[in-house]
């Protein structure tokens, strides 16, 4: 990672990035608000197309990276964020249960990994305008949007029954994930160390570096729980008004 310079790098909550996290917040009520009043065969293509433009997005950023000189290992699609690209298109065009599965592992696990990521991004090393700064902003927004279209359109009911589907995911990406971080000295899905400026520095500062990646599940483990109890809460007063 290169060393931010005052003269190419912008930093957490600017002008910038708050005027950017406005137009992002404005974007995702207005295409949630057209979703609502949409079939569920146009949600899903809807699902689908943006799903595959945040994945063309991604590998038109990773193009940028390598015409810098980048070595390829440093941008592989592997932190949360960019999983949930390939989570997102298969949740988009499976069915039944592989679908409720992908969709609310997308909801509960990813989406809030990407508001983190665009809350606290760690391109800021780059130009804010910097094309690659602006690629990062538009797949990490659509990885937010597109698990939102499921349970607005009730096509997945979020269950404290299903607390176990994240770490089931987990379990399953995680220990390949480690072994790449090891062998080509990476930060994907950062258990090497935090990233700068972030509240996983906070965790690291708790926990040091030998239990940083306990520090990591107790994270998530406290954002799972966070963001069912908010699932809940909704779910109940969605009852509660439909019925008056």
């Amino acid at each position: 990672m290169k060393v931010p310079d005052k003269m190419t790098s912008f930093s957490h909550f600017c002008p910038e990035h708050i005027g950017m996290l406005v137009l992002i917040a404005a974007a995702t009520a207005t295409g949630l608000l057209l979703i609502r009043r949409s079939s569920e065969k146009v949600v899903l293509r809807a699902a689908l197309v943006l799903s595959t433009a945040a994945l063309a997005g991604e590998l038109i950023q990773d193009a940028l990276l390598v015409r810098e000189g980048y070595n390829v290992p440093e941008f592989l699609p592997l932190h949360l964020c960019n999983l949930g690209l390939f989570v997102n298109i298969l949740a988009s065009v499976t069915r039944g249960r592989v679908r409720a599965f992908l969709a609310e592992v997308s909801l509960v696990l990813i989406l809030p990994g990407s508001v983190g990521a665009l809350l606290f991004p760690d391109w800021t090393y780059r130009p804010f305008w910097s094309a690659v700064s602006m690629l990062c902003f538009f797949t990490h927004t659509l990885i937010v949007f597109v698990p939102l279209v499921f349970p607005v359109r009730k096509m997945v009911h979020v269950s404290f029954k299903h607390f176990w589907y994240s770490y089931l995911f987990l379990a399953l990406v995680t220990p390949p994930i480690y072994f790449i971080d090891r062998r080509f000295g990476v930060n994907y899905f950062f258990l090497m160390y935090p990233t700068k400026d972030s509240p996983l520095e906070w965790i690291f500062s708790i926990t040091g570096a030998k239990l940083y990646p306990v520090g990591l599940i107790g994270l998530v483990t406290v954002m799972l729980l966070i963001v069912y109890s908010v699932c809940f809460v909704i779910g109940k007063f969605s009852k509660r008004t439909s019925h008056q």
